[in-house]
């Protein structure tokens, strides 16, 4: 996939040590993210594609490239579909 996913603009965040809180002001919904759910967070800004985010993964986190890539795609498309990342 060559799209790139990026932070919607309406979402404010903020990380913590390794935790990222994710704000939508609109809907008054506030999101917590676990470490390896913040670092995707944190690689989702518009410049890599999804299979260059899993790359990064592997290497940070020790795991499978396949568990990373399918990993990736699924948090990044329940993000998507919640309006927290959009495509560019």
């Amino acid at each position: 996939m060559t799209h790139k996913p990026t932070h919607h603009p309406q979402i404010a965040a903020r990380v913590f040590s390794d935790e990222a809180v994710l704000i939508d002001p609109t809907k008054n919904i506030v999101r917590m993210l676990n470490p390896v759910g913040s670092r995707i967070w944190e690689l989702a800004d518009g410049t890599r594609t999804l299979d260059q985010i899993a790359v990064v993964l592997v290497d940070e986190f020790h795991v499978d490239v396949d568990q990373a890539t399918a990993s990736v795609e699924t948090f990044v498309e329940e993000l998507v579909s919640k309006n927290l990342l959009t495509w560019r």
